[in-house]
């Protein structure tokens, strides 16, 4: 077998080989890693806008996936030869990225932009909880008259029939429509309401059940709230 080459360099082994092509999809990726991470807030509120899809989706689970981005473009760092942030500050989305920016000696443009979209989505947020809140309201306000109305349909049957709504469950039922009415006779009621219109909610009624509280048979007694 003829002597190698001394010239050339020496084959790498299959562990070098993996290492060699991770370093080379770091590189291709590049930032790509965080900025999906620091523009995911405005993904999650446009798709919150267009559909109910993610109502049902912990928090937790949005703050974990961040946290994931977080730790691979941390690991990209390490595979490009950088060093990176501490794994802690994984776990603050804002520190982090200005520890990056630092570390890459890079304009800290992308840490600003994150202080925007944070800033922007806290207000949406709050805008949003607000009007919910004031719609609650009027909902507290006018809903119990309109539920003992619907009672008091001849078809109601025992033991709600004449029964009066007392009092409502809070806002997050309200925010999920799964209001709880308890009514005058200790009993409790699912109440839910469609808006048709732009002018017109119509609620409906079923007896409470406890293992699927807010279902609501939609051949129930109906009522017309005007929802202002």
């Amino acid at each position: 077998m003829p002597p190698s080459d001394p010239s050339l360099p020496n084959p790498l082994n299959k562990k070098q080989q993996k290492q060699e092509r991770l370093k080379a999809q770091a590189i291709a990726s590049g930032d790509w890693y965080i900025w999906i991470h620091i523009f995911a807030p405005i993904f999650i509120t446009a798709i919150s806008f267009c559909t109910s899809a993610l109502d049902n989706i912990p928090d937790s689970v949005f703050s974990g996936a961040g946290i994931s981005l977080l730790l691979i473009d941390r690991r990209m760092l390490k595979l490009r030869g950088i060093t990176p942030p501490h794994w802690g500050w994984t776990l603050l989305s804002l520190p982090y990225i200005l520890i990056r920016c630092n570390i890459l000696k890079k304009s800290k443009k992308a840490f600003w932009i994150a202080v925007t979209i944070i800033g922007i989505s806290i207000a949406l947020s709050v805008f949003t909880l607000t009007m919910q809140n004031q719609l609650y309201n009027d909902f507290k306000k006018n809903a119990p008259a309109s539920i003992t109305q619907m009672l008091h349909d001849p078809s109601t049957p025992q033991p709600y029939r004449d029964a009066t709504c007392v009092t409502l469950s809070g806002l997050k039922d309200f925010i999920e429509n799964k209001i709880i009415c308890t009514l005058d006779n200790g009993e409790k009621i699912s109440v839910s309401f469609l808006e048709i219109d732009d002018e017109n909610t119509y609620l409906t009624w079923e007896p409470y059940n406890n293992t699927t509280p807010g279902e609501v048979n939609r051949n129930a007694p109906t009522s017309v709230l005007q929802l202002k």
